[in-house]
């Protein structure tokens, strides 16, 4: 299990902090000061804030916490510095002044300013992870909604890795993985992508599923053998997960075992999803596999309308979209496409949403790619 770390200091953070301190210092001391203006005011409290910041890095709680409340004085809006303050109580064994900073963060909500949007993210992630300082405020579903945002605000590799973490924290490992995966195609630099594989691997190496988010790279491949027999060493271990049986039905199908595969199908179906990941992958079964006695529309949409609460993904939309065809309601069908389509999709996404649109405007519902080639799927739904 990944355990976040509070988040270190970005250039950014760095690069504020010596522009506001530097114009702080600059004031004239020989003369009387002016009253300052409610920005210059921000900036004074910025300037303290990052000060502060400085101290706890050298484990001075108090003077830290000092500083954090001379800032909040001139900045009483920005909610990291709040935030950082009740981490500094927390230090300083003050639990019922830390619970109050914490709560009165939290009602602030996110600054409008980018760079202070991003502390307080950053921060408020560190507060609702699983290693957070209080019990009462760790929410690793919340941290994974401010790491997406964050990453939304600012798509950097480092908040990429925060948004992975969170999710491992959640035991989401293959959504992790497809994150960082993703992100390694997007970037250049060998440092990068040297840290976004080690990420994979650790992630691989602390989860049970390993071995199971190797197979399905295998999968993605075509190597379905190999991807099958990474499944079944999971199974082995945890033979009550729903997802892993579910992806070796697929393997089992696309290499001529439909027998193999609707078993597999039987155990995942009477499983009660535990995880996003269950929810999605069983969602996608019942809405496309190949067959009959599988195929649940109504089931595929309750699935997926709870997996969106958990995380609002395209493809989710599109295995919601699928199985309301499944069920008949086409008109719902296409307008949960649209939908998905509306919400910038990636270009692999956009294609297969809009293949699915076309088959839905012709009242045709989903059949997935679950058999060899040449073999003819099951007629129906």
């Amino acid at each position: 299990m990944i355990i976040i770390a509070e988040v270190k200091t970005s250039p950014l953070f760095l690069f504020m902090a010596l522009y506001c301190v530097g114009g702080w210092a600059e004031e004239k001391k020989d003369e009387a000061p002016a009253k300052l203006s409610v920005e210059e005011n921000v900036k004074v409290g910025r300037g303290m804030a990052f000060q502060a910041y400085g101290a706890e890095q050298q484990e001075a709680w108090r003077a830290a916490k000092d500083l954090y409340t001379a800032a909040l004085e001139k900045a009483p809006d920005i909610p990291w510095i709040r935030l950082r303050r009740g981490f500094c109580e927390m230090k300083l064994e003050d639990e019922e002044a830390a619970r109050a900073d914490f709560q009165k963060a939290i009602s602030l909500g996110i600054s409008t300013d980018k760079a202070d949007a991003e502390n307080d993210l950053q921060f408020l992630i560190t507060l609702r992870s699983k290693a957070g300082p209080l019990a009462e405020f760790r929410d690793p579903k919340g941290a994974i909604a401010l790491s997406t945002r964050l990453v939304d605000l600012n798509r950097t590799t480092d908040y990429i890795l925060l948004l992975a973490a969170c999710m491992a924290e959640s035991e989401q490992y293959l959504r992790a993985q497809d994150i960082l995966l993703a992100r390694w195609k997007e970037v250049e630099g060998a440092e990068e992508k040297q840290r976004l594989q080690t990420a994979v691997e650790t992630f691989r190496t602390q989860s049970k599923f390993g071995p199971a988010l190797e197979g399905l790279e295998l999968e993605k491949g075509g190597k379905y053998l190999e991807a099958m027999d990474k499944y079944t060493s999971v199974l082995d271990q945890a033979p009550d997960t729903a997802w892993v049986l579910v992806r070796r039905a697929y393997c089992l199908s696309k290499t001529g075992d439909p027998a193999g595969a609707k078993a597999d199908l039987k155990r995942a179906m009477r499983l009660t999803p535990e995880t996003a990941t269950d929810r999605v992958t069983l969602a996608w079964a019942k809405a496309t596999c190949p067959f009959l006695e599988f195929r649940d529309g109504a089931g595929a949409v309750s699935l997926a309308k709870r997996a969106l609460q958990d995380e609002p993904l395209i493809q989710t939309y599109g295995i919601l979209a699928s199985g309301y065809a499944e069920m008949g309601d086409f008109r719902r069908a296409q307008e949960t496409s649209m939908l998905a389509l509306s919400k910038s999709p990636s270009e692999g996404e956009k294609r297969e949403l809009e293949a699915k649109l076309e088959l839905f405007r012709g009242k045709k519902s989903i059949q997935g790619d679950w058999l060899p080639k040449a073999v003819a799927v099951e007629k129906g739904g």
